[in-house]
């Protein structure tokens, strides 16, 4: 995992949609591309170079607006429409050796420019981590395309908390996943 850039938040901003309406988050913070960590809350932020080009970074874009990424990481579909929208509430079993907890979220910012197609949603009410979690696909001025994922985390099941250090080594295993989740996509 590494960085790519300092930014926030994704480049074009006015190619914001709207933004969902209320419902069981699993906090009561602004959430969003830029919104700060409320306190208490870790930031974890890991980028990746998935190709080059106009053809990748809409191929990487759309599946990412499908929820390629989760997809493509493993995660089994409970109930997950086809695409992304604000507003649109999915459920997951995430497998991770013999845990499969179920985890809901829901899509609260979208974003589509010339240079950056993404999403943000945030944990409902049950979720084992309160927080966001941003995927960001990016075309930057060389012609390079980034996945650029940011999660605001902290934990909230028992068992999350009890893990300790536990819970931000699984996290990093599954953002792993996640960063090479798009490869079949732009192959």
């Amino acid at each position: 995992m590494t960085s790519h850039g300092s930014s926030e938040s994704p480049d074009g901003r006015e190619g914001r949609e709207a933004r969902g309406a209320g419902g069981p988050l699993s906090l009561d913070a602004p959430v969003g591309f830029d919104a700060p960590a409320p306190p208490g809350f870790r930031v974890t932020r890991c980028s990746r170079v998935i190709g080059h080009g106009g053809a990748v970074f809409r191929a990487a874009g759309d599946a990412v607006l499908r929820f390629g990424v989760h997809r493509g990481s493993g995660f089994v579909p409970l109930e997950v429409p086809d695409r992304v929208e604000p507003g649109v509430e999915s459920r997951w079993a995430v497998t991770f050796g013999p845990l499969r907890p179920a985890v809901a979220c829901r899509v609260i910012d979208v974003v589509r420019t010339e240079t950056s197609i993404g999403f943000v949603h945030a944990a409902l009410r049950g979720h084992p981590q309160r927080g966001f979690e941003s995927y960001v696909v990016v075309r930057h001025p060389d012609d390079s395309v980034t996945l650029d994922i940011r999660v605001v985390w902290r934990p909230a099941a028992w068992w999350m908390r009890a893990a300790g250090p536990f819970g931000a080594i699984a996290l990093s295993l599954i953002l792993r996943r996640n960063l090479r989740a798009l490869d079949p996509v732009i192959a």
